[in-house]
């Protein structure tokens, strides 16, 4: 090929090898997911059945289903889709009445007049709770957990008291159990000695009305779940997500969500720092992974689910900010820092390089596979080996199989025909790679705003409605 060609040859052969120094470390998640999935698997969902009388005979706890919002645009209508899935389950096996209440905590009175007014005469105890404009916790704590930390306060003045083992069970706002899984939490929370524990999420709900890119990108997230399996299990809280957590009462009065500010900034992952207090306080064996699933809904449009992963990054990075600075967290062992710290960099690291990655490999890989060929036809050796053909190859396997396997997981509680389910999972897998680099963007502009110094960022619920994503999309 000449000297101008050796030249193109070897800066191929450079920007190759950078593509697999990145892919592999990638790789590195995608093998904790599946080696979760192929050892793990019997464990990711609870599948036992049992009986009301035994479920009843085992001397179950009070449940009290939290849902905690702003009262945003959209939110009344899912919320009360959340509501009438626990009245199933009680429609079913009245007996479980005494055993669930729901709780609505809101920054909207009206939404809570709407509410207790919709649900006064339901079999169970549906409530309001309107956090005070002028509501501060003694930390200054705000967003979220602000809303979290007063229902916590009110708790504490014997709001709602209920005698025995209560447990907290969060949702947000679009969140939906169906009776059979609600009916195995009870069970598993009977019989468990864990305070702390979470399980799966699938995101079936309004999936019709989202868009090819959403569902593309929410295909990764039930999968990603068998990896927060494994860290609920292991008691080391790398993350925690906020909706399917249950917590036990006394433990969550007792912690709380007060969890104050970074440099005068709000914390936007309040349940990231909430894992980290209670495992600074009592260590690994409060964690369990309780395997109900809970059903919530992917975002409408690319804006939302941009602005979504975006805040999922940036929280993380706020947390190991303030785990770095805590003086409790100084005296946890030298290698349990160390574990903590770098697993959790890797997490954001792996999801903000898919950027690049799939950048480089819209470039790369037609050069490579143009290659490949001509050293097919002229006998002159490839720049790339079969060792390194061979990893891609896997590796590329193992994302599309991710991807796969969560679009599988997300339509199966679609109301689908078989033909359409196949479809979309076929669509899914198709788009994958954009949407692959579309999500994993919003991580890499969460890292470079957090290079530049950026500290705080605003607490914009995803739209839960078409009509308020329309809304939110247009500012």
């Amino acid at each position: 090929m000449g000297t101008f060609g050796n030249s193109v040859g070897t800066t191929i052969a450079i920007v190759g090898l950078v593509q697999m120094v990145l892919v592999s470390v990638i790789a590195i998640r995608l093998l904790s997911y599946w080696k979760s999935f192929v050892f793990g698997w019997h464990r990711y969902r609870t599948r036992s059945v049992h009986s009301d009388a035994q479920i009843l005979a085992s001397d179950p706890p009070h449940l009290k289903i939290q849902i905690t919002t702003r009262g945003s645009e959209g939110s009344s209508e899912v919320i009360l889709r959340g509501i009438n899935g626990v009245l199933r389950l009680v429609e079913q096996s009245p007996a479980f009445a005494p055993l669930l209440s729901i709780e609505v905590v809101t920054e909207s009175s009206e939404q809570v007049e709407m509410i207790e007014s919709r649900f006064a005469r339901a079999p169970i105890r549906v409530t309001g709770l309107v956090v005070p404009a002028d509501y501060r916790t003694a930390a200054g704590t705000g967003l979220k957990a602000r809303g979290l930390h007063y229902a916590v306060e009110s708790r504490r003045a014997g709001w709602n008291f209920v005698p025995g083992r209560v447990f907290i069970v969060h949702f947000d706002e679009e969140s939906v159990m169906m009776p059979g899984e609600l009916r195995k939490l009870i069970k598993v929370l009977a019989d468990t000695d864990k305070r702390i524990l979470e399980g799966p999420i699938y995101y079936p709900l309004e999936y019709q009305n989202s868009s090819m890119v959403c569902k593309s990108m929410e295909a990764n997230r039930p999968a990603g779940c068998f990896e927060c399996r494994v860290v609920m299990e292991k008691g080391v809280p790398l993350h925690l997500h906020g909706s399917n957590l249950v917590v036990e009462e006394r433990l969550e009065n007792e912690i709380g969500w007060d969890i104050g500010q970074l440099d005068g900034h709000y914390f936007i992952a309040e349940d990231f720092v909430f894992g980290m207090n209670n495992y600074l306080r009592y260590g690994s064996e409060i964690f369990g992974w309780h395997g109900c699933v809970l059903l919530e809904q992917p975002p409408f449009s690319f804006k939302s689910a941009f602005r979504q992963r975006h805040r999922w990054i940036f929280g993380v990075l706020q947390g190991l900010s303030a785990a770095a600075n805590s003086a409790d967290f100084r005296t946890l062992p030298w290698l349990t820092r160390q574990r903590f710290m770098w697993g959790t960099r890797l997490r954001a690291l792996t999801f903000a390089l898919g950027a690049l990655v799939g950048s480089l490999s819209v470039v790369v890989l037609p050069i490579m596979l143009g290659i490949a060929i001509y050293s097919l036809v002229s006998g002159e050796p490839a720049p790339f080996g079969p060792i390194l053909t061979l990893w891609m190859t896997i590796v590329g396997a193992l994302w599309l199989g991710t991807v796969m396997l969560g679009a599988w997981l997300n339509v199966n509680d679609a109301n689908m025909t078989s033909a359409r389910r196949e479809l979309e999972i076929a669509r899914t897998v198709a788009i994958a790679p954009i949407a692959g680099v579309l999500e994993s963007s919003a991580g890499l502009m969460a890292l470079v705003d957090w290079a530049r110094g950026k500290r705080g960022v605003a607490w914009i619920p995803t739209p839960k409605t078409v009509s308020a994503d329309v809304i939110a999309t247009a500012r």
